[in-house]
C-alpha cells in the first residue's frame, strides 16, 4: 500500500485514480498538517464494501504521521454519501460490509488525529454516522441527515452503539427506529453536529477551523485528542486520571508544552516545532 517514506505509508498512494472512489490527499504547502480525504463515487458516494476498505487503509496510514494536525472529511458531488450499497446488505458481503465499516471507526480513535467533516450535501445512513463521527462537523443548513435503513428491514450497527453516545437514547430510538430525517440546524440543536451554517459560508467556516489547526501544535493537539476520546466512557474520576496521564506522562515529554508556556509568559506567538 505504498512505499515508505520516513517511516510511514506514502499518502500519494491514495492519489487519484479511475478505479478508486476515496480521494487522500497530501498536504500541500498552503495547509501544513493538513490532510484531506475526500468521497468521490458520484452521484451519492454510496459506500460500497471496497470503498469502505480504501476509507479503511486511509485512516490506517495515518497512525504514524506525527506530523498531522487535522484530517478534514469531505466529498465531492452532490450527496455526502447516501449510505451502504444496497446488495451489500446480503450474505457474505454483509459481513464484510460490518466489519469493514467498525474498522474505520476503531481507526478513527485509534490513530489520535483530530477530524473535522465538511458536509455540503445530504448524509443517508452510513454516510450520516461517519459525518457524525468525526470530532467536529460542520455542515450547510440545506444539508439533511437520516437514517433510513429501518424502512428496509435493516439497521446499522456501529449506529445503534454511537448514536446514543452523541444524541442521547430518546434522540438514537427515534432516528434509528423511525428513521427521522432533521435538518442541519435541528442536528445541531441535539448535538449530532458541531455547527449549522448557511451553505455559501460552509468553506470560509471550515477553512477558518483548518487555519486554527495549521497554527496549532502537532502533538499538543493529538494528545489533548487522545485525552478527551480516551476517557469519553470512563466514569468521571477514571477519565481524570486518563487525561493526568496523558498530561504528565506524554505531554510533559514535548518541548511544545515549554515552548506555549514560553510564548504566553513573553506576550508572543510560539514557534512550534511539532515535538
Amino acid at each position: 500500500m505504498g512505499e515508505e517514506l520516513n517511516g510511514r505509508q506514502d499518502l500519494d498512494a491514495f492519489a487519484p485514480t479511475a478505479d478508486r472512489a476515496v480521494r487522500y490527499v497530501r498536504e500541500d504547502a498552503t495547509q501544513p498538517g493538513v490532510v484531506q480525504i475526500t468521497l468521490d463515487r458520484p452521484p451519492a458516494n454510496v459506500l460500497s464494501v471496497e470503498m469502505l476498505q480504501e476509507l479503511v487503509a486511509a485512516v490506517d496510514s495515518l497512525e504514524y504521521r506525527r506530523d498531522v494536525k487535522l484530517v478534514v472529511v469531505r466529498a465531492a458531488g452532490k450527496y455526502f454519501s447516501a449510505g451502504f450499497e444496497l446488495n451489500d446488505h446480503l450474505g457474505d458481503r454483509a459481513y464484510m460490509m460490518l466489519e469493514s465499516f467498525r474498522r474505520v471507526f476503531e481507526g478513527l480513535a485509534r490513530v489520535d488525529k483530530p477530524t473535522l467533516a465538511v458536509v455540503a450535501g445530504p448524509a443517508f445512513g452510513a454516510g450520516c454516522l461517519l459525518a457524525a463521527g468525526c470530532d467536529m462537523t460542520f455542515a450547510a443548513q440545506s444539508a439533511k441527515f437520516a437514517h433510513p435503513e429501518i424502512r428496509g428491514g435493516v439497521f446499522n450497527t456501529v449506529a445503534a452503539a454511537l448514536l446514543p453516545r452523541l444524541v442521547g437514547r430518546k434522540r438514537a430510538f427515534e432516528m434509528l427506529l423511525l428513521g427521522t430525517t432533521m435538518g442541519a440546524a435541528d442536528a445541531e440543536r441535539v448535538g449530532l453536529i458541531t455547527r449549522a451554517v448557511p451553505d455559501e459560508r460552509l468553506e470560509a467556516e471550515a477553512g477558518a477551523v483548518v487555519q486554527r489547526f495549521q497554527e496549532s501544535s502537532a502533538p499538543v493537539m493529538q494528545l489533548a485528542r487522545r485525552a478527551i476520546v480516551g476517557g469519553a466512557n470512563l466514569p468521571f474520576d477514571e477519565a481524570v486520571s486518563h487525561a493526568e496521564d496523558v498530561y504528565l506522562n506524554q505531554l510533559a515529554a514535548t518541548e511544545d508544552l515549554e515552548e506555549g508556556l514560553r510564548a504566553v509568559a513573553e506576550k508572543r506567538k510560539p514557534a512550534w516545532k511539532d515535538r
